[in-house]
């Protein structure tokens, strides 16, 4: 569906996730003047936003216009009704219609196949523990994936597709276990540590006990150790890179079910709220940059979460529908 977008996979995402946002807020305040004038510099603003925006009408078209299932079809199935917050316009249809394309423009791309090539994948809120053939410990988060090489006498390679996980890593000085994410390769012998894979071109690595190295996969010179309490976020492609300390015992406060953040951008905390949610969160608006969040969240509970967070930082939020939620900052 992305083929001919342009721009990179995260940046295409971001572009889909804002375009589907932006046709359903329009289509619950066409009379709005002052939204309208926001979506026009939006869609001003990048090549790439255009052709998203495209993407997510024709879509919208698509379902509107497709023929109901013959009676004999529809009437074996249950029937689902979707109570959809609206304000009595007439727009049932139209609405249904975005927020299915907007379903299908986020989920629909080049992250597709992704669970096709991995071999653990997990779900919204799902944690899973994989016990690998050398005596090493992986929890892979929720909404994440990861495809893995570790055998006797082999190499132990862990490539994370998606998504972000947690290692504790059996010692063996004879073979380095490495974890490959986005450009990046993280290089251990013994220790625990955290992968994050931000983007198709982002990692970010935490280091709790122990210490690694950080690489880029076509810039070997370009490499970083850590030590316990060190955060590195590394992209390749242009040679940025970002440390930071963190206390150890906030490392991987998912894997005990919780968001632990310090003086962290709203937009990173919402970001780690969404894979434990089982609906779609949609952001836009230029005012996240400026917020920042501190605080402890139940990954269990991220509506109340949200709320707490939108409600703390002058956040709008709107249901549109059960499973979608838009998020906006002046």
């Amino acid at each position: 569906m992305n083929a001919g977008l342009g721009g990179d996979g995260a940046e295409r995402g971001r572009a889909n996730r804002e375009a589907s946002g932006w046709a359903i807020l329009l289509q619950e305040e066409p009379e709005d003047q002052a939204m309208r004038a926001q979506f026009s510099a939006w869609l001003d603003a990048n090549p790439v936003h255009g052709a998203a925006w495209a993407e997510t009408q024709r879509i919208s078209h698509v379902i509107r216009t497709a023929p109901p299932a013959p009676a004999d079809r529809w009437r074996r199935k249950k029937s689902i009704i979707l109570p959809f917050v609206g304000k009595g316009r007439g727009h049932g249809v139209g609405i249904a219609a975005l927020a299915v394309a907007a379903c299908f423009a986020i989920v629909a791309g080049p992250g597709l196949l992704i669970d096709l090539r991995a071999d653990v994948s997990t779900g919204t809120g799902e944690i899973q523990q994989v016990h690998l053939a050398d005596g090493s410990t992986m929890l892979v988060a929720p909404q994440s994936a990861v495809a893995f090489d570790v055998s006797k006498g082999g190499q132990r390679e862990v490539r994370l597709l998606k998504g972000r996980a947690w290692f504790e890593v059996a010692p063996d000085p004879d073979r380095p276990f490495q974890v490959a994410a986005a450009d990046t390769t993280t290089t251990v012998l013994g220790t625990g540590f955290e992968v994050s894979r931000i983007d198709d071109r982002r990692a970010s690595v935490t280091v709790k006990h122990g210490h690694v190295r950080v690489s880029c996969n076509d810039r070997p010179s370009l490499t970083e150790a850590l030590m316990a309490g060190d955060a590195l976020s590394l992209r390749c492609d242009d040679a940025s890179a970002a440390r930071s300390s963190i206390d150890p015992t906030q490392i991987a406060a998912w894997t005990d079910s919780q968001i632990v953040v310090s003086d962290r951008p709203v937009m990173e905390v919402i970001d780690a709220l969404k894979p434990w949610h089982s609906g779609v969160i949609l952001t836009f608006g230029e005012g996240f940059a400026k917020r920042r969040v501190t605080g402890v969240y139940d990954a269990h509970q991220p509506v109340p979460a949200l709320q707490a967070i939108s409600k703390a930082q002058d956040l709008r939020v709107r249901n549109l529908t059960p499973w979608i939620t838009v998020i906006s900052a002046e």
